[in-house]
């Protein structure tokens, strides 16, 4: 950049090592004065800058500049991800994009509405909504017959679990939930039925166990209360061949006789959408082996929060977990004295030619 770089610590004038509360209490200090949607009438609750001991570099400016900095400042400062960047590569770096190590972070750029940032702080237009709260946005009310007139509280929440079988959670799909619920049939005799009630949940491809699907004051309707939200919990049902690992991997169990384990073998594996993988194992299977398959676990679900989008911009992302699949030995159940004699001479004889082996090695590094 050929323009010098802004201080977004001193204009709101607070030192680099300042927590995230002290850099949100300094911007809220500010925006109060600066705000230039405060009625004028109440001018005299807002004590200028300069009487407050307060003044910055900024104080020459114009109240719409020294507006448009600080909320510049605070969506950099407040936000974990681009204070970090900007704490290690400056302006320059914030401005230009960087290279990190979990992918190439995209040139930042303020979106320009300042009131944006103001409303996210004070959770409202104006400062002192919370003041007011109960005047312009009074508490719901019930006037009855049987129960008079009273404020209306919000009942508990009801929560279900949901078993979701793997090949649902692979493909995903759309579950119709039927709820039986209270219902108001007659509102001036507060007279109650219960009836039927179907809502609509949307499975995506790759939905992790422990996933909430809320349905807002869809519980009893009651006269005098709030209805409760319907939480839906997912969890995995039992698969009887493969198990979930790490949300998104699949693990396969397969047993295998001795001689496989030390010579090899192949099988096949039949996948949640009715495919058939080969599988080929030339190695020696050893206690805790592994074999791998790249992308053929469960998709992975991209339900991400704002942050975490940010730092996986522009990177690539494989939309499969992998397939982990282990291994049973099979032992035998009996083995007769001919049988322990035969298994007791092989062995002896492996042992013979892996001291070749060795023998051969060494001569061949010398």
């Amino acid at each position: 950049m050929n323009r010098p770089e802004l201080d977004y610590y001193a204009v709101l004038d607070m030192p680099r090592n300042a927590s995230k509360e002290q850099i949100t209490l300094a911007y809220r200090r500010l925006a109060v004065r600066l705000c230039p949607h405060r009625d004028k009438k109440y001018e005299q609750d807002f004590v200028p800058l300069a009487q407050e001991g307060k003044l910055t570099h900024l104080s020459p400016m114009g109240e719409a500049k020294q507006w448009a900095y600080i909320n510049m400042a605070f969506d950099v400062l407040g936000n974990d991800l681009y204070r970090a960047i900007y704490d290690r590569y400056g302006e320059a770096g914030l401005f230009e994009g960087v290279m990190l190590p979990n992918g190439y972070f995209p040139p930042y750029q303020y979106h320009g509405d300042h009131m944006k940032i103001y409303e996210e702080v004070f959770a409202s237009y104006s400062p002192y909504a919370n003041i007011i709260d109960a005047v312009t946005n009074p508490p719901s009310l019930y006037a009855t017959r049987e129960h008079g007139i009273g404020v209306r509280h919000k009942d508990a929440n009801t929560e279900r679990i949901i078993h979701l079988s793997l090949e649902e959670i692979r493909t995903g799909c759309v579950k119709l939930m039927h709820v039986w619920r209270q219902e108001i049939v007659d509102i001036k005799e507060s007279r109650l039925e219960k009836r039927k009630h179907t809502l609509k949940l949307n499975i995506q491809p790759g939905t992790t166990a422990g996933t909430r699907f809320c349905f807002k004051e869809e519980g009893d309707r009651y006269p005098t209360t709030i209805p409760g939200d319907i939480i839906f919990i997912v969890a995995d049902k039992p698969h009887p061949e493969f198990e979930r690992r790490n949300m998104h991997d699949l693990v396969y169990r397969h047993s295998i006789t001795l001689a496989q384990a030390f010579t090899g073998f192949i099988f096949y594996v039949n996948t949640l959408d009715k495919r058939q993988l080969k599988i080929v194992i030339t190695d020696v299977v050893c206690p805790g082996y592994q074999k791998i398959v790249p992308l053929e676990g469960l998709p992975k679900c991209r339900n991400l929060d704002a942050v975490t989008s940010i730092k996986h911009a522009n990177k690539r992302f494989e939309e499969f977990g992998d397939l982990i699949i282990e291994f049973n030995y099979i032992f035998p159940k009996y083995l007769t004295t001919e049988m322990k004699v035969m298994t007791r001479n092989f062995f002896n004889e492996f042992h013979k030619l892996e001291l070749q082996l060795e023998a051969e090695e060494q001569k061949h590094m010398s």
